[in-house]
């Protein structure tokens, strides 16, 4: 009895970090404010662990095809390298090891990686649907933004939290079989510019990464939630701009009506599909996506350009009601997006 207790303070010292995300207890040796805290302080056996390891000592990998030189995967294993970061290596759904490549590398820099990176490819291997997209909710409910690098889901989730919303998770998203999304990091990252346009005081935000104009806001500044919220809607960002005859930028939607459509949205939106295939996950990818295109339905979501239009467009709009922004596009047109969104 008191080599488990000793135990179990020996674990509490090492781990001095409890959080709650993705529906799972993770504990961690470093800080880390993009997610959510705990709410107990048990130490839980079942806890996910974040630690710093000596990448040398981790035992050799028999790199399967799905593999690159930087990242290295097989089965249950991932490991990747980043010159001048770090080594990163998730292992069976249960441990996220990491080690800096030298001492100026900053605990910020790591955890740029730990947060999304390493715990995507941790959720995968434990059979999680993980997308990359922001989760905002309002009423209770939640609606998901997926869109490429750069198609404006920070900066339309921030015009939407100035409007009330509050942010569940960013960048990975996660989705219950029952379709809740779970509580994830919770910071946006914003450019420069943006967070100009935006009226937040930039120079008080903390840097995404050294070298980069790029500022993460995190709570307290960002409104955000910690329970898991039913998902009612997914929103696919288009990097087209639409203007009226009278030269006003709107917001409009269109319901992706055929399946096999969805399907392939949610798919291209999954957290790197290379990484489904090297944890052999890739069958469990199509059901579980499969499965939440018959119960949520998705849209495609046309933005103005410029976060002065965003924002006085969406006081005239309402996300959770997709019907009152529908476009009405040439039949040409709609046959034009499936085949784009059917395309390898």
């Amino acid at each position: 009895m008191s080599s488990q207790l000793g135990g179990l303070m020996s674990e509490l010292t090492k781990y001095q970090h409890n959080y709650g995300a993705f529906g799972l207890n993770i504990l961690s040796d470093m800080l880390l404010p993009e997610l959510p805290v705990h709410a107990s302080t048990d130490l839980n056996p079942a806890a996910v662990r974040i630690m710093a390891s000596s990448h040398e000592g981790w035992p050799s990998l028999v790199a399967n095809e799905h593999s690159t030189p930087l990242l290295q995967m097989a089965a249950g294993d991932w490991r990747l390298e980043l010159e001048g970061i770090g080594w990163f290596r998730a292992h069976a759904g249960e441990t996220l090891s990491y080690e800096r490549w030298d001492d100026s590398v900053s605990d910020r820099d790591l955890r740029t990686f730990l947060v999304t990176s390493g715990l995507a490819a941790l959720l995968i291997q434990r059979g999680a649907l993980v997308l990359q997209g922001t989760t905002l909710v309002r009423d209770g409910q939640a609606v998901m933004l997926l869109g490429t690098p750069a198609s404006g889901k920070s900066t339309l989730a921030c015009c939407l939290q100035q409007d009330g919303w509050q942010l569940l998770s960013s960048e990975l998203s996660v989705v219950s079989e029952q379709g809740l999304v779970w509580p994830g990091p919770q910071q946006l990252k914003l450019w420069h510019d943006s967070a100009a346009a935006l009226g937040l005081d930039w120079a008080q935000l903390p840097l995404v990464r050294r070298g980069l104009k790029r500022y993460a806001l995190l709570p307290p500044d960002a409104n955000v939630i910690s329970q898991p919220v039913p998902l009612a809607l997914i929103y696919s960002i288009s990097g087209a701009k639409r203007e009226t005859e009278a030269g006003e930028c709107e917001i409009e939607t269109r319901r992706i009506e055929r399946q096999a459509v969805a399907l392939l949205m949610l798919r291209n939106n999954a957290y790197q599909p290379r990484v489904y295939r090297a944890m052999n996950q890739e069958a469990n990818l199509f059901l579980q996506a499969s499965a939440l295109t018959r119960r949520v339905q998705s849209h495609r979501l046309t933005l103005p350009d410029g976060v002065k239009r965003m924002q006085e467009a969406l006081e005239k709009v309402d996300l959770l009601a997709p019907g009152s922004l529908e476009a009405k596009p040439p039949a040409e047109l709609e046959a034009s997006a499936e085949a784009k969104e059917e395309a390898p």
